[in-house]
Formats: C-alpha cells, sequence, structure tokens
C-alpha cells in the first residue's frame, strides 16, 4: 500500500494520520490470512490464550494422537510399497561392507601387554642413548660415593630442596612442549579430516554435473589429489624404505591405473604436485561446463530465443550452470586452503629456544640428581634415576615425535610402514573407492563396476534409480 504523494498545501497532521492509517491497514491485510473464520472467533479475544494452553504445564508441547498401529508412514497415497527390510539384513545377504573402521584405542586392560611390551618401546628406543649416559652416571656417582669419602664428605652437604623447587617449573615446561606439539598432531588431523569431506563433496559433485569422459577424468584426478598431497607433505625422506620410491606401498596401490600417461607427463614435472591437480581438476570442470556437446547431453536441446517453453527452460539452463560454477569455485579455494594449511605444519615449528631450553634444563636437572639422592638412598640411586629419567624423557621424546604429524614415520628406522599414524594412509583406498563409485544406478554393469574395476568409462544416468522408484508407484 502506497499512499498519493501529498501536495504542498497538505496539512502536516493529515499527513501523520494518512501515513499511520496506511501501515494499520498493511499490517491488518497479511494478518487476516492467518485468523480462522466463522463463528470459531466468536466471543473470543485475540489478546487471550485459549483455555488448553493455559492448562498445560509452561514448556509442554500440545499432545498428539500417535495411530493404533504405530508411528506412520509417509503420508503419501502414490508412494510405492516398502520393503520389510528383514528380509535385506541377513546373513546370507551381507552388504558390501560392514561399518566404518574405528581407530585403535588404549583400554585400563592392556596395562599387562604394555609392560610386556616395553622393551619394544619405539620411545624407549629413540631415548635409549640419553638414558643409559645418565644410568652410568648414577652408577659412578654411587661408586664414588663409596670408595672416596672426601665424594661422601661433600654430598652429604646437598639437599634435594633445589630439585624440588625445580621440579614444578621442569614440569610446566614439558607439558607445554608436549601441548603445542599435539595440538599441532591434532590439527592436521583435523586438516585430513576437511580433506576427506572435500574429496567426497567433489565427488559427489562431479558425479552429478558432469557426464562421459569429462566425469571419468575428473573423479580420476579428485581420487588422485590425496595420495599427492600426501606424498607432498612427507616430501623425500624416502630412504627408510626398501624401495627408495618417492611415495609410499600405499600411494603406489591407489595411484596405479587412476591416471593417464598425459596426466602423468604434467604431474611429474611440475613443481607443487597438489596444486597442479587444483588446477587439472579446474580445466576439466570448466571443459564440462561449457562445452555445448555435454550441455546438450544434460539438458537438451537449448534455444534462449524460441517459444515461452524454451525460453524457460534456457533461464533455468543458465542459473543451474551460474549456481554449479560458483559451488566448483568453492571447493577448488577450499582445497586451496587445506593443502596451504598443512604446509604451514610442515615448515613451522615449536619455537627453537624454546625446545633447547627445555632439553638443557632436564639434562641438568637430572645429571645433577643422583648426587644429591646417593647420599639418602645409596645404591639405590641407580633405579630410581633409571625410572625418573626414563619418565621425563619420554615426555620430551613425545612432544619431538608429534610435532611433525605427517612425517613421524620418517624418525627412526622401526618405524618403516608405520605411515598410518594419523589414521590417513588408510583413507586413501577407501576415498578413491568412495570417489570413482558410479552409483545410484539400476544398470546390472555399473553395480557389479562398484564391487570390481571402477574407470569403465561408460556413459550411465545417475538418476535413474529415481526413475525406477516411480515406476513402482502403484497406478490410480
Amino acid at each position: 500500500f502506497r499512499p498519493d504523494p501529498p501536495n504542498q498545501d497538505t496539512d502536516p497532521a493529515m499527513m501523520t494520520c494518512t501515513h499511520l492509517a496506511a501501515a494499520v491497514l498493511a499490517m491488518a491485510v497479511p494478518a487476516a490470512a492467518f485468523m480462522p473464520a466463522g463463528p470459531a472467533l466468536a466471543g473470543r479475544s485475540l489478546l487471550r490464550p485459549a483455555a488448553s494452553s493455559l492448562a498445560r504445564p509452561l514448556g509442554a508441547l500440545p499432545s498428539r494422537r500417535t495411530p493404533a498401529g504405530g508411528p506412520a508412514r509417509l503420508n503419501m497415497r502414490s508412494a510405492p510399497p516398502g520393503v520389510d527390510f528383514t528380509t535385506w539384513d541377513t546373513p546370507e545377504n551381507p552388504p558390501s561392507y560392514y561399518a566404518t573402521t574405528r581407530a585403535p584405542r588404549y583400554s585400563s586392560m592392556d596395562w599387562l601387554d604394555n609392560i610386556k611390551s616395553w622393551p619394544r618401546s619405539r620411545m624407549l628406543w629413540r631415548i635409549r642413548v640419553h638414558l643409559m649416559v645418565n644410568i652410568v652416571w648414577a652408577a659412578m656417582v654411587y661408586t664414588m660415593f663409596k670408595f672416596l669419602p672426601a665424594f661422601a664428605e661433600v654430598t652429604a652437604g646437598f639437599s634435594p630442596l633445589p630439585h624440588s623447587l625445580t621440579a614444578g617449573a621442569l614440569s610446566l615446561m614439558l607439558v607445554f612442549r608436549t601441548n603445542s606439539a599435539y595440538d599441532r598432531f591434532w590439527e592436521a588431523r583435523k586438516l585430513w579430516g576437511q580433506l576427506v569431506n572435500l574429496t567426497r563433496e567433489c565427488g559427489r559433485f562431479g558425479h552429478t554435473v558432469l557426464t562421459g569422459l569429462d566425469r571419468d577424468h575428473y573423479l580420476a584426478m579428485v581420487a588422485a589429489f590425496p595420495s599427492f598431497l600426501l606424498q607432498h607433505l612427507q616430501g623425500k625422506e624416502n630412504a627408510y624404505r626398501p624401495t627408495k620410491a618417492t611415495f609410499s606401498e600405499k600411494q603406489r596401490t591407489v595411484l596405479s591405473g587412476l591416471l593417464g600417461e598425459t596426466d602423468m607427463k604434467i604431474l611429474w614435472a611440475c613443481r607443487h604436485r597438489p596444486f597442479m591437480v587444483t588446477k587439472m581438476m579446474s580445466g576439466i570442470m570448466m571443459k564440462g561446463l561449457t562445452s555445448k556437446e555435454a550441455l546438450v547431453s544434460r539438458f537438451g536441446p537449448i534455444n534462449p530465443d524460441g517459444t515461452p517453453d524454451e525460453k524457460f527452460h534456457a533461464m533455468v539452463v543458465q542459473s543451474q550452470l551460474t549456481a554449479e560454477r560458483a559451488h566448483f569455485e568453492s571447493l577448488n579455494k577450499e582445497f586451496s586452503g587445506v593443502y596451504g594449511a598443512c604446509e604451514r605444519l610442515i615448515k613451522s615449528s615449536v619455537p627453537p629456544s624454546y625446545s633447547r631450553h627445555t632439553s638443557r634444563f632436564l639434562s641438568l636437572w637430572c645429571f645433577t640428581l643422583p648426587i644429591v639422592l646417593v647420599n639418602l638412598v645409596a645404591w639405590r640411586v641407580i633405579p630410581m634415576v633409571a625410572m625418573v629419567c626414563w619418565a621425563l624423557f619420554v615426555i620430551e621424546e613425545v612432544g619431538h615425535a608429534i610435532e611433525d604429524p605427517f612425517n613421524m614415520h620418517t624418525l627412526d628406522p622401526m618405524w618403516y610402514g608405520q605411515e598410518n599414524q594419523l589414521m590417513i594412509e588408510a583413507s586413501l583406498e577407501v576415498l578413491k573407492m568412495d570417489v570413482m563409485e558410479r552409483l545410484p544406478a539400476m544398470d546390472p554393469a555399473v553395480i557389479a563396476e562398484g564391487k570390481k574395476e571402477l574407470l569403465i568409462g561408460t556413459e550411465y544416468s545417475f538418476t535413474d534409480f529415481h526413475e525406477e522408484w516411480k515406476k513402482a508407484v502403484p497406478k490410480a
């Protein structure tokens, strides 16, 4: 509602009244559409709640009746009959997979196994030199204390008070060092989880909007991206592998037969493989969204100058392509953000000055510990120093080990084949299968393809399952 523009002779008070009446009318008209008609309003105030709402407790919802036969199914008269799920979930008809893989978890029931595996601990192996030096030094201190009276007199004057006072500061430094490293470890895991989501979304998106060989090529590049990114983050530290190959065995298995010769020529010559993969994905997507043959295959003939129906169809296609292009650009931007954040973890570290000071403080504290304790516990100083040093050195070393989460397996030869510390190596094959799977499709060849070889290049419709569903609708 818009009143006529007033002229200069109109009284200001009259203008105010006119605008107020127009506003009240504008609010009253749409409100009337929601008011029940007929005698239901007779004698009832619009500002007074109903008696049923007053009797109901505050916050309670109106009661709803449940059908006698249980919760109702979709209330659609034209829906096809539903299947009995119990006939599918039987031992004779197992699904293609049962559940997602869980990460190994520690339980309090594992304490005995952990003690038995103590001699094989990788952390113990990494601190073995530092630990043995302190144990030998404790034995030397006890030997001098026992056979050199002058040394015994000197140690008698030492008090454990300085170690007691500084133990809190040392503990805080070790905990802060380990927490900083764990933050990097957890951030890496979250980034890889984000990459998993992006990869699957690109698989869904390419599966939906592309057709033919454009779809096959794009999905293959998406499936190959995680392996190229992981190798890029792991660098050339491949001396621990017997094959001395640039890629791990798991990565080579995933990439085998996935890309073409022309793809590998480009990727092997570039200086940043993950970045090049995203650029190649962009090229394939732009080709699929602008190719006349691909668009006609998806939407049929497009004639923006034809009949009203053809013009409407052309506008729908244009808006669809605009939305698809925007979504794809957002996905590519997120890809760039993920491998940029991963590179930040690789190229930065906990400040070296903090690590050096913690190491010096810990070494000096443990080196003077037997001198303070030998006068109090005699020969028992040797096992006591061994236990204390083992506990503190392992805490420090855990922070060193997880500071570079993508390269934990390269820290020691004993860790060969342990690339899966972040549970990301195992996800490479899973992501490849998720991206390349051509379902939903009712074509038996496509269904069989999902359980065998995935890259076939045959054309199919990803909505034929919906057409089959509609065919099962009972005829009126």
